[in-house]
């Protein structure tokens, strides 16, 4: 598993689909940046990267994870990779988990990201109250939510990856899960809606913390992780997958043809 982990972050070396990631996260610091300029009196950095979270939940992270994963699952459909993986032998199962692991890591990576820019469009806009505590606060939040985001949408990449190029109708559902995010935290089911459970598991400070609970706000991610899991197992062949994306082939050039 390790071997493989580190050949999917060597084929990553070739793939452009990294920068939608740094793109999603750029612009969700941005717009956290004018929102947080549009607050009357002078403006924390604390304030701001709390509105960087909040765009990050409910916009960015949500489908540029599904997005990344579903793409990095789909090229090996679209290559016919996993003809040449399979005879190593790497069966389809451990591929997807080996995929899914390489996802969570980027995850985190593309928090810290968010945590870098974050920084940078503070000092840009001038926005005060830096301090070792406030810093390692918002590293820990912003990091951690993303990773939590992960865990919430693990089950929709492993559904959509079931079938080829399946994964674009997952990046429109994983939009719309994420946005709904904004309703639940809004109506203190953070901890019920998976989404948005890390925000009173890292005591995210935008929410009423009151109405919290961590128990639910875990068993709320376990059982993503649970579902997720299950569909892996229950994942279709990849001879079964192949022949049913060659069948649409073929029915595409044949009206093609007519």
């Amino acid at each position: 598993m390790f071997q493989l982990i580190i050949t999917e972050f060597i084929k990553l070396k070739r793939q452009s689909i990294i920068w939608i990631g740094i793109i999603a996260v750029f612009i969700s610091a941005i717009l956290a940046a004018f929102q947080s300029n549009s607050n009357e009196g002078d403006v924390t950095y604390e304030v701001f990267y709390n509105n960087v979270i909040w765009n990050n939940f409910s916009l960015a992270f949500p489908f540029m994870i599904v997005l990344i994963g579903g793409y990095l699952i789909n090229r090996e459909y679209t290559d016919q990779t996993l003809k040449t993986m399979l005879t190593v032998p790497v069966s389809f199962r451990k591929m997807l988990i080996g995929k899914m692991i390489v996802i969570g890591i980027l995850s985190l990576l593309f928090g810290i990201a968010s945590f870098i820019i974050s920084i940078l469009l503070s000092m840009i806009f001038g926005f005060g109250g830096f301090s070792a505590p406030i810093l390692f606060k918002a590293l820990y939040q912003i990091t951690a939510i993303g990773f939590f985001n992960y865990l919430a949408v693990l089950p929709i990449i492993a559904y959509f990856s079931r079938k080829k190029d399946s994964f674009f109708a997952g990046v429109g559902l994983a939009f719309f899960y994420g946005v709904c995010g904004i309703f639940a935290a809004g109506r203190n089911l953070n901890d019920v809606y998976p989404i948005t459970s890390g925000l009173g598991l890292t005591q995210y400070t935008n929410i009423d913390l009151s109405a919290t609970n961590p128990i639910i706000g875990i068993s709320s991610l376990m059982l993503m992780i649970f579902l997720t899991a299950l569909l892996i197992f229950k994942s279709p062949k990849y001879e079964k997958v192949m022949a049913g994306s060659e069948k649409k082939t073929r029915r595409k050039e044949k009206r093609k043809k007519a």
